[in-house]
């Protein structure tokens, strides 16, 4: 006979060591109410999401299943799925606006894809992973990662492996390790805070030293609370200036000092929390990563497996991930010849050979997806696995590579939500617009709207 639970820890409980250094635990089951109380409290473990970039569109009926319901086929491109396809709900049909035509931008439906806007309004628009960020950043050390796997052009082949670890060489000629965001913004920056773009982080040293801290769990050194002293100092000036500027400038002027206030507050708390030490050690977080991987597979692997680190440690809940840019000179090989996959394959102009490539290319992909599906679910997590408190959103910048257009969009769904989400199916829900399917994330989560996706229309019906 079991013995039940009779002490509980709660959500902020931390490990205590020597001269007051702390370490946050991740999500707990004793952190749930008692048995006795669980069920009128309706006490769960926390949502996550992630919003993953599929670049450059895609072979539509290459793509899209043919039947509805849960006997549908898997097609050529999402034949990945066959491991999680009990886990993933595939949607067609779906727009990201009101347009029926082609020739729409790459970069338009970039933009749209996570913030269900027309227009990125200085000041205003957000994605939706900034959304859920903010209201789930009180609770976890880092509020969101916006990572990428293509740093203007990744697998040029002037990266180099000297000593043949596997891994980029550091600092050379062609890659600059010290940098961890990409540049050309209209290409590669899918995420927006307030109308403004957020860097990616593409480097899986950096991202792991984010996450858990590059320092020992020890009490930091003097030296260490000097450095930190001297910036809060620094940062309690420059607060205190720009907020005395506020009151003597235009309304313009008003916004980027808000957006500079926002920068300097997340400055301020990145410190408060490295001073707490490493708070997801107690997770069993694994080697630091050497850096980034040679080969593709790896590298993207890499990436979705510290989304699910970062997710089953508590350090953050919220995620995205590009597949490459919206517009990718990302090189592919493909029975034996290279392929540059906006040049060559995406633009494939019906020709069979390039045409293969793009399927190829979007196989690789949707296998990262459910690669990335396959680890959630090994987790456990309360009384079933992480998978089931996670809401996985795939999508495009386009639909139909070689046309531009911006309806029948490829969108995937992986995970439940908590319950929002009944995946293992197909659903037609032609018409509907895809940020009806952020609306209703955001509902999951139990997060107002407010001014989020002009775009939606509302909350998807037939999700659950």
């Amino acid at each position: 006979m079991s013995k039940s639970r009779t002490w509980e820890l709660s959500r902020r409980s931390l490990l205590r060591g020597a001269a007051g250094a702390t370490l946050a635990l991740p999500w707990l089951e004793a952190m749930a109410p008692s048995a006795a109380r669980a069920q009128a409290s309706g006490a769960k473990p926390p949502l996550r999401f992630v919003g993953m970039f599929h670049s450059a569109g895609v072979v539509p009926d290459q793509w899209f299943p043919t039947t509805e319901g849960a006997n549908y086929a898997l097609t050529p491109t999402l034949s990945p799925l066959a491991p999680v396809k009990d886990d993933v709900l595939v949607l067609s049909g779906m727009r990201l606006g009101a347009w029926d035509y082609y020739e729409r931008t790459h970069e338009g439906g970039f933009w749209m894809m996570l913030t269900a806007s027309e227009r990125i309004v200085a000041g205003s628009t957000d994605s939706i992973d900034q959304v859920i960020a903010r209201a789930t950043s009180a609770q976890v050390r880092v509020p969101a990662l916006t990572l990428s796997v293509e740093n203007n052009g990744y697998y040029n082949p002037g990266y180099r492996d000297a000593n043949g670890d596997g891994f980029i060489d550091p600092k050379t000629s062609s890659y600059d390790d010290t940098q961890d965001h990409c540049s050309g913004e209209d290409h590669c920056m899918v995420t927006f805070s307030r109308g403004r773009r957020l860097p990616n982080v593409y480097n899986p040293r950096v991202i792991f030293d984010r996450l858990f801290g590059s320092l020992p769990a020890e009490v930091p050194t003097d030296a260490e609370r000097r450095l930190w002293m001297y910036r809060r100092s620094v940062l309690d000036r420059m607060t205190g200036q720009a907020k005395a500027l506020q009151a003597k400038v235009g309304q313009a002027d008003k916004l980027r000092l808000d957006e500079y206030l926002t920068g300097i507050r997340e400055i301020e708390v990145a410190i408060q929390k490295a001073e707490q030490g490493a708070p997801a050690a107690a997770c069993a977080t694994g080697a630091r990563p050497v850096g980034i991987p040679m080969d593709g597979t790896a590298y993207a692997n890499l990436m979705c497996d510290l989304i699910v680190k970062s997710f089953e440690c508590d350090a953050t809940r919220v995620a995205t991930l590009m597949l490459g840019m919206c517009v990718s000179p990302m090189m592919f090989t493909v029975n034996g010849r290279a392929f540059s996959h906006h040049g060559d394959a995406s633009h494939h102009g019906n020709d069979p050979v390039k045409l293969a490539a793009k399927v190829e290319i979007d196989r690789w992909q949707v296998a990262r997806f459910a690669h990335l599906v396959q680890r959630l679910k090994a987790v456990p997590e309360g009384e079933g696995t992480l998978l089931d408190n996670v809401a996985v959103f795939y999508s495009s910048d386009i639909s139909h590579s070689d046309w531009h257009n911006h309806y029948d969009m490829p969108v995937l769904l992986a995970g439940r939500a908590g319950g929002a989400i009944r995946p293992g199916r197909h659903m037609r829900a032609q018409g509907k617009r895809c940020g009806d399917v952020l609306l209703s994330i955001l509902q999951a989560f139990e997060i107002p709207r407010g001014t989020f996706g002009p775009l939606a229309q509302g909350p998807l019906a037939g999700l659950a």
